[in-house]
């Protein structure tokens, strides 16, 4: 009997710090990628490592970047970010035959410099906002913004081969701040576990109102709070805000003192599934997004969504019916749209019917097959030496 070839998968040097906190939407989406094509590709995950963390074979450890008052804010954000070692990074990188940067700080710009050296492909992922980063710092500022925007296309996306963005929104931001080359739409995706059997539409209370995110400034939950304060609703609204963050504390105080029925912290994801699929409706107020994975998920589940209609997000991308967004950050609309979706189960079951189908034409399947062509692609042209 003839034996076949033993024939290697080409290596995948992934670049995530915090790849041991999947509370992040970016850590969330990069495992079900790296999860998907396994079977095709031998990653190697370059993290942060913490002095609890367990590695194994497939995961690269670097030392965490430690600044007073800065590991502060990364400590209560969950997003550890890692210094580059050079002597390990060549190392790492001569056992790679391509790059994927995530996170554009310190250890993506020491591994884009070392297969920059080696002739190896660098693909470059846009999950991080400028004003994520601001606004966790408490900062406001446009002009500041700007110039993050333009460092980090000159430091990091124009040094790519190829450029990631979850979204159109997404991609037109590193065009409209100076990125020269062209962008590939590849969306995070929403895998087939969330594509749920929704229990029937309610036609009475009580009425269950979710929000998923990280408990964070940027995303804006007291907006939500106060809307259902102030809701006709209000007695019968019970909210839950499910995820971990900075601002949980002060939620759940806010939520106290205005005398809301809310449910403020981290769920397992069998429970979040349940929420997805129980919620009467799903609402989302963050002002800073580059798809929006949560309400995809919810959108899948067939669940009704109200979301902010901001100009720096890219959820109005999947939602574009009337009743289903709010001027961006006017509270007051918030409230008479979240009283409008629960006064009318005929329109949140519609809802549902037409969320579920604009998340098939995201999901996951399609996502994972196009980012492996995009690998297979840049392999291709660096074996050709071309």
């Amino acid at each position: 009997m003839k034996k076949e070839p033993n024939i290697s998968k080409p290596r995948i040097a992934m670049v995530i710090d915090p790849w041991f906190h999947p509370f992040n939407g970016t850590v969330v989406s990069t495992r079900r990628f790296v999860a998907a094509l396994q079977d095709r590709f031998d990653f190697r995950i370059l993290l942060a490592k913490g002095d609890d963390d367990p590695l194994h074979t497939q995961c690269i450890g670097f030392v965490p970047l430690r600044i007073p008052g800065i590991n502060f804010i990364l400590d209560r954000m969950k997003a550890p970010l890692a210094l580059p070692n050079r002597k390990r990074l060549q190392q790492v990188m001569a056992n790679a035959d391509l790059l994927h940067v995530q996170f554009p700080f310190f250890l993506g710009h020491g591994a884009i410099a070392e297969a920059r050296r080696q002739g190896k492909p660098v693909v470059m992922s846009f999950h991080v906002q400028p004003e994520n980063i601001l606004s966790n710092l408490g900062i406001t500022s446009p002009w500041l913004t700007r110039v993050l925007y333009r460092f980090f296309v000159w430091r990091f996306y124009s040094r790519a081969d190829r450029v990631i963005a979850p979204s159109q929104f997404a991609a037109d931001l590193l065009q409209d701040a100076g990125l020269k080359k062209s962008v590939s739409v590849l969306s995070n995706g929403v895998t087939e576990d969330f594509f749920l059997q929704r229990d029937p539409t309610k036609t009475a209370p009580p009425y269950d109102v979710v929000s998923v995110g990280r408990l964070a400034k940027e995303k804006q939950q007291p907006q939500l709070i106060h809307a259902v304060a102030a809701s006709k609703h209000m007695k019968d609204i019970r909210l839950t805000l499910a995820g971990t963050g900075p601002q949980q504390q002060k939620l759940a105080a806010l939520a106290d003192d205005l005398g809301v029925n809310a449910e403020i912290g981290r769920v397992s994801d069998e429970r979040l599934k349940v929420l997805y699929q129980t919620a009467d409706l799903f609402v989302q107020t963050s002002a800073v997004e580059l798809e929006g994975m949560s309400v995809l998920e919810a959108m899948a589940a067939g669940c009704p969504v109200l979301v902010n209609n901001s100009s720096t997000s890219a959820v109005p991308e999947l939602v574009t019916a009337q009743e289903a967004t709010y001027a961006m950050n006017d509270v007051a609309e918030l409230t008479s749209k979240l009283d409008a979706m629960l006064d009318s189960q005929a329109v949140r079951a519609a809802a549902g019917v037409e969320n579920r189908a604009v998340a098939r034409r995201r999901h996951h399947e399609r996502s994972t097959q196009a980012l492996a062509e995009l690998y297979a692609g840049l392999l291709s042209v660096a074996a050709s030496g071309s």
